[in-house]
């Protein structure tokens, strides 16, 4: 069982993939390949065919997208796993269960399909590891993801991979956990603060200064020289009571005009705060658990550490020194 994205124009037709029980693509909508006796198993006919149909794409671009339609009809079988974005950060989940159709439908363009079984409606991304949301991210059309144990565990269905040997994860983020749980609050959100700097954020004013709503930095938030973002953001050190949708409305309530919000925690969010925090026509809310908060402190640990040297604060360094080989790749 393997995992797939397939985008429905960057949601645009994502409805019409859940009416119709299925996904689809879109690069032959018009040509029936069974009626035209095209050979969908021939990659070098479907190359053929596509540059008569898209001359200017050439290079990388066709390779790619030929490569997609290739992926779409013999790669992802039924049984598979799909998932497809809405326009808004929620998603749809479901299981493969046809293989490859042609169908017309009113209003409809995508005319290669396969039928799905839809599982899983309004899936909030934010709940997912972030290796996983910066897979869900990618600009293709159809790909495949390697995340797929998270998947299977929302769906509360057996993952068929097995565990891999070489490290016990549950293991390694306990053992960073304890250890980030070891610093009092001022530490733990000058280490969130530092974080953050690593991922582009220019902190404003500090903890203690904004004095309002319990937000604890404002600041710009830098997203590779492409866009800026003014942010607030909240830490909780809790680790055994969980974020409620009570706090994210009095933060949101707290949050200027102009900001978006960030809220961090060591422990985890209900439900119902998640929902809240990506509820249509209010302002967003980006959620980071604890467990995201130690994968994003693994992928950015040598930047962070190099911040922290910047500031000469010692104790902090000493207090988060581990062994690299001890850190997995995400």
């Amino acid at each position: 069982m393997d995992v797939y994205v397939c985008r429905a124009d960057y949601g645009k037709y994502t409805e019409n993939f859940k009416e119709y029980s299925c996904v689809g693509i879109g690069w032959f909508i018009n040509i029936d390949p069974e009626r035209n006796d095209w050979d969908l198993k021939n990659k070098e006919f479907l190359k053929t065919k596509y540059r008569e149909m898209y001359p200017d794409d050439i290079g990388m671009k066709l390779h790619q997208n030929v490569g997609q339609i290739d992926r779409f009809l013999h790669e992802c079988n039924i049984g598979d796993l799909i998932i497809t974005p809405y326009r808004s950060q929620k998603l749809l989940i479901g299981k493969l269960t046809s293989d490859f159709i042609f169908q017309r439908d009113q209003g409809f363009p995508y005319t290669w399909r396969k039928n799905v079984q839809w599982l899983l409606d309004d899936v909030s991304r934010h709940q997912f590891s972030i290796p996983l949301q910066n897979s869900l991210r990618s600009s293709l059309t159809f790909f495949r993801i390697k995340q797929r144990e998270e998947i299977c565990q929302i769906l509360n269905i057996n993952s068929p991979v097995p565990p891999r040997p070489t490290f016990n994860m549950n293991s390694v983020y306990e053992l960073i956990r304890k250890r980030i749980l070891e610093l009092d609050s001022i530490e733990f959100e000058l280490l969130a603060s530092y974080l953050l700097k690593t991922l582009g954020f220019e902190p404003k004013q500090q903890t203690g200064f904004v004095g309002d709503g319990g937000i604890d930095f404002e600041g710009e938030l830098d997203v590779h020289g492409i866009a800026s973002i003014n942010l607030q953001v909240q830490f909780k050190r809790y680790h055994t009571a969980t974020i409620g949708e009570r706090e994210i409305r009095s933060f949101r309530g707290a949050l200027k005009n102009d900001f978006q919000g960030c809220f961090i925690t060591l422990s985890k969010f209900t439900r119902r705060a998640i929902e809240s925090a990506d509820k249509r026509g209010y302002k967003p809310i980006k959620l980071i658990d604890g467990m995201k908060f130690i994968e994003l402190f693994i992928q950015q640990y040598d930047q962070i550490v190099e911040e922290i040297r910047l500031e000469e604060n010692d104790d902090l360094e000493k207090k988060l020194r581990f062994k690299k080989t001890l850190f997995p790749s995400l």
